[in-house]
């Protein structure tokens, strides 16, 4: 599967680490700020717009929370969304070629720490190795989630392949999550145990890690994520331990954040020397749980976590920088420098793929104060009093009425262009944690920690909250309430419900009903009297071609499949 075929090329790719002249990799990396350099590509990956052109159209347009103006074209968006496609597919591709050029990237880093003489530099530079190495390995993590998720078992690229091994046979789905809770449990260890800020602001602290494992165990856990042998009651019990940690402060050692003595071959002299570990960490070091528990928080008012001033908040896990400043003092835009920003595909403006909430999400606001900031109509006339005059947004496809408001930028805020990618907020893993409460046997803290959630919500409409600024909000928001204390099977569908609202449109939709094994149910209901498309006028059909048993996983480009002489297999039904 290692092929030239990945290694893509793009306009905003400004670092793409290979061997040059006589310099071998490992030797160019044993200078510290090369080693930075290393990360700062695996990060521009991230800012790409391949990468989040990708993240929405797999995460979000192919959901039932969207529509598209691509529905109705003809072409390979169209295709895809349609689940009219073949295995040349070219964002199916793109998809499997960006993950692995990540994955490269963070390989040549992640193979090259060791190599720097972090024990003759001071213990600032000791400690700078270990976090550049904890952030590339949680970002290599992210890639193979990424994979695992779209493709299923996929094929495993450690930092020390051979070069002489240009094909690797898929992985298995449970390997391929081994792999991922590997690197993120390592990176636990490493990373910063606070929040990035100022100049620093964009690198990925240990919240981060800490966050994408509890989800990646969730995913584990879930019906439907079709694994082998991992015993899915096992993982919400692992899920449990780390929300413990990270929730409730609770303290565990290193060797029960790695499962050291069930999962590791190498000793712990050889894993300290990998890791660059403090000498003195042993595996009955203690990892507090005081360092970690206050390290994000809600924002006070939602409507303010996807504003300028709310970027690099506390709420904020994993969030990729989109404007960056250098040496100099000058500004430098980093939002897709080839084709416009983020902001023209979920409000429906790109040529690429345009996103705009179906009328079945909407319906879940009701009551629901959250409603306004995350969606409105196309005239934007909510927003009038509030700024003065209508957003400059352009043209845009609206759907069945509505579009997207939450990532806008306001005439208030200045340009558009500069509004940062959130990966993974606070709010994520509180509904991440009441899922694990509930499906570990505790449905009444699980309701605690979705209220949490809501009472943030409900602050939108306090007498001094923004709303009341607004010309449109309804007097039934009022009637926004906390859930009420519920049996298991109440209380799972409150907190899908609360986490479906709270994430509606951040590309995550289609992989939250893939774990949930419910795919099948939503394509039918997106299949049934869908709104034609405007301004068009055309019929969709989204949903009416899903293949259920097939379409929940996608295909192995082909190009991959026939470059590797048939070693990579490819998926069931395709």
């Amino acid at each position: 599967m290692v092929s030239l075929g990945l290694f893509i090329s793009s306009c905003d790719d400004f670092f793409d680490a290979k061997q040059t002249g006589n310099i071998e990799a490992d030797e160019f990396y044993s200078n510290l700020n090369n080693l930075r350099i290393g990360m700062n590509g695996v990060y521009n990956l991230l800012q790409s717009q391949n990468y989040q052109i990708s993240e929405i159209m797999f995460g979000e347009a192919m959901s039932d929370d969207s529509w598209n103006l691509q529905d109705v074209e003809v072409n390979e968006a169209a295709q895809l969304v349609n689940f009219q496609f073949n295995t040349d597919n070219s964002h199916i591709l793109n998809r499997y070629q960006v993950n692995y050029l990540g994955i490269n990237k963070a390989n040549q880093v992640i193979r090259s720490a060791p190599f720097v003489k972090y024990r003759e530099n001071n213990k600032d530079s000791e400690r700078e190795i270990r976090e550049v190495l904890g952030q590339t390995k949680l970002i290599r993590a992210l890639f193979y989630f990424n994979l695992v998720k779209t493709f299923g078992g996929v094929s495993i690229q450690p930092e020390n392949v051979s070069l002489e091994n240009k094909t690797v046979p898929r992985s298995s789905v449970d390997e391929i999550f081994a792999y991922i809770e590997k690197d993120l449990r390592e990176s636990i260890l490493l990373l910063r145990r606070a929040k990035y800020t100022d100049a620093e602001a964009g690198q990925i602290a240990v919240g981060g890690a800490l966050g994408l494992l509890m989800k990646v165990l969730v995913y584990e856990a879930s019906p439907g994520i079709a694994t082998e042998k991992i015993d899915k009651e096992a993982k919400w019990q692992e899920a449990l331990e780390i929300g413990h940690l990270f929730l409730d402060g609770k303290d565990l050692t290193y060797s029960q954040i790695l499962k050291f003595d069930e999962r590791y071959t190498e000793s712990w002299e050889q894993l300290s020397e990998r890791l660059a570990l403090d000498p003195a960490s042993l595996p009955e070091t203690v990892f507090k749980g005081v360092d970690v528990v206050n390290l994000h928080q809600l924002e006070p008012l939602f409507n303010n976590v996807f504003k300028v001033a709310g970027e690099f908040s506390l709420e904020s896990l994993i969030e990729i920088n989109h404007y960056d400043f250098s040496a100099s003092g000058s500004s430098i835009d980093e939002s897709w420098p080839c084709a416009g920003s983020i902001i023209n595909a979920i409000g429906g403006s790109s040529t690429i793929i345009a996103v705009t909430p179906t009328s079945d999400l909407t319906s879940q606001f009701s009551n629901d104060p959250r409603s306004l900031f995350t969606y409105t109509g196309r005239s934007l006339n909510a927003y009038y009093t509030q700024e003065e005059s209508s957003p400059q947004i352009g043209w845009f496809n609206y759907g069945n009425g509505n579009i997207f408001v939450k990532f806008y930028t306001f005439p208030s805020e200045g340009g558009y262009k500069n509004r940062n990618y959130r990966i993974m907020r606070y709010s994520e893993v509180l509904l991440l944690y009441a899922e694990i409460l509930n499906e570990t046997g505790d449905s009444k803290r699980a309701i605690d920690f979705v209220n949490k959630v809501r009472t943030r919500a409900r602050k939108l409409i306090d007498e001094y909250g923004p709303s009341s600024t607004y010309k449109y909000i309804g007097t039934t928001h009022t009637q926004f309430k906390d859930q009420p204390y519920a049996p298991y099977d109440l209380t799972k569908d409150a907190i899908l419900k609360e986490k479906r609202v709270e994430m509606a449109g951040e590309f995550d939709r289609w992989f939250e009903m893939a774990r949930l094994g419910i795919l099948p149910e939503r394509m039918a209901a997106l299949s049934n009297n869908p709104p034609v498309e405007q301004p068009s006028g055309k019929q969709r059909v989204r949903g009416r071609y899903f293949r259920k048993g097939v379409n929940e996983i996608f295909p192995i480009p082909q190009k991959e499949v026939l470059i590797s002489n048939g070693v990579i297999k490819q998926n069931f039904g395709y």
